[in-house]
């Protein structure tokens, strides 16, 4: 008899926890039911914390206050939700836990344009460099307008660019005026050099919060590291590519011999051609020469006859 009490008190519970979860499910659903498209790809969203390994030997620890979005699902927040052209360069996106007005998110990505030395960061041309940046500017513009999405209409430096010897890293900070917006929006990027190019941080925010981006992204790079053989002082000049973008800016904003010279390495497989060009027709004219003369080796004098 008691066995039987158990057991119906047994079935009791199920159906009042199946009918409680019943309730909590229908809940949920009507709770998600009133969420839009963007919330609902917002709460799919599963974040990473820790050490994060990127590309090239890279590895980020997630900083406290602070969730890390993988490839895939920072192209999906920052193409899909926040309207920016693609970027398949995407290695993730740094969001605060606490979301805030001070800074939305930081995009990461990956740039493998080559090898940037010490002395060609310290002697960028920056009006040279923001003049290019317009143009690619202009030819985003384009994309934009095609795809529902404001343009911006005015580029800066928000201050002068620098590059940090302590760190390796540069810091390129602009203001960027859109045609829907009342103000003006800051768009800091900071590059940590590389053995391969640069691990670039990119943060949007008001100008208001310039001052706490420019403390944030110093700290980032702090928590960047290197594994064995990628890190900057890993450069090889035998096997390794210099950035191809920084020739033509630093020939236009200093001329010295160290800037003439890596001019000339990048040049160099032109320099390996040309050479090939002129061995070739040296060789092919001095058989040519040789063939000539052994036909003339026996020639007969007619006049003899």
């Amino acid at each position: 008899m008691r066995r039987f009490y158990y057991t119906l008190l047994y079935v009791c519970i199920l159906f009042i926890s199946a009918g409680a979860s019943a309730t909590v499910r229908e809940d949920s659903l009507n709770k998600y039911d009133r969420l839009d498209t963007a919330d609902l790809i917002q709460a799919s969203f599963k974040y990473q914390y820790g050490e994060i390994p990127l590309s090239n030997g890279a590895v980020l620890s997630v900083p406290a206050g602070y969730r890390f979005l993988d490839a895939a699902q920072g192209r999906v927040l920052v193409e899909t939700l926040w309207g920016n052209a693609s970027n398949p360069d995407c290695l993730g996106v740094l969001l605060p836990v606490q979301s805030g007005r001070e800074v939305s998110g930081i995009v990461i990505s990956n740039d493998t344009t080559g090898y940037l030395s010490e002395q060609e960061a310290l002697h960028i041309n920056y009006t040279l460099l923001m003049h290019r940046m317009n143009q690619q500017l202009y030819q985003e513009n384009i994309w934009r307008r095609l795809h529902g999405y404001s343009v911006a209409t005015e580029m800066k430096w928000a201050f002068l660019p620098y590059y940090n010897r302590q760190d390796n890293t540069l810091h390129l900070a602009r203001l960027l005026h859109f045609s829907d917006a009342p103000r003006e929006v800051v768009n800091y990027e900071m590059r940590i050099l590389s053995r391969k190019g640069a691990l670039c941080f990119n943060a949007i925010a008001p100008p208001a919060q310039l001052n706490h981006i420019r403390e944030v992204l110093p700290m980032l790079a702090k928590q960047v590291h290197f594994t064995a053989g990628n890190a900057y002082l890993d450069f090889n000049p035998r096997t390794d590519q210099l950035a191809w973008w920084t020739s033509e800016i630093l020939m236009a904003g200093h001329f010295s011999i160290h800037n003439f010279i890596n001019y000339v390495i990048n040049t160099w497989l032109f320099i390996v051609v040309f050479f090939i060009l002129v061995l070739f027709v040296y060789v092919m004219q001095f058989f040519h020469r040789r063939k000539d003369d052994h036909h003339h080796v026996f020639r007969i004098d007619e006049s003899l006859n």
